[in-house]
């Protein structure tokens, strides 16, 4: 599990070995640090020991969904709390009490199973509901 470090308030030098991999490696993926200077900074990190470093979270990125694939009916797309995905005919509604999107009366079906559907992103599942492009 990569440790999160957008919020990390410790310097590089008292950090664990875990920690300063995890900086490292979000370096390595593009992602941007910063560092404290009595205030927030980009920077290009040379991780010196009593210097305060945290990472800038990466972009969210939606759900790649592979709608010629998708039969005609499904006019909506959305991700559970679980992390299912459905195929909607009309538009779902957020039902965040009980972690789902919901619409009654309309088709659903789960489409996340089919091979080659979904290239699941690392938006929010609140965030998830896409609309068949026209």
């Amino acid at each position: 599990m990569t440790v999160d470090m957008t919020n990390n308030r410790v310097p590089y030098g008292l950090l664990t070995d875990e920690e300063k991999t995890a900086l490292h490696e979000h370096e390595k993926a593009g992602g941007k640090i910063e560092y404290w200077c009595g205030f927030w900074e980009e920077t290009e990190p040379s991780f010196h020991p009593n210097v305060t470093y945290r990472t800038v979270p990466l972009p969210k990125t939606q759900d790649v969904i592979a709608w010629e694939k998708l039969p005609d009916w499904v006019a909506y797309v959305a991700r559970d709390e679980n992390g299912e995905l459905y195929g909607y005919a009309k538009e779902p509604t957020l039902e965040t009490d009980h972690g789902i999107y919901s619409c009654p009366f309309s088709g659903n079906r789960r489409i996340d199973d089919f091979p080659g559907i979904v290239q699941i992103g690392t938006v929010n599942w609140t965030k998830s509901k896409q609309r068949r492009p026209r």
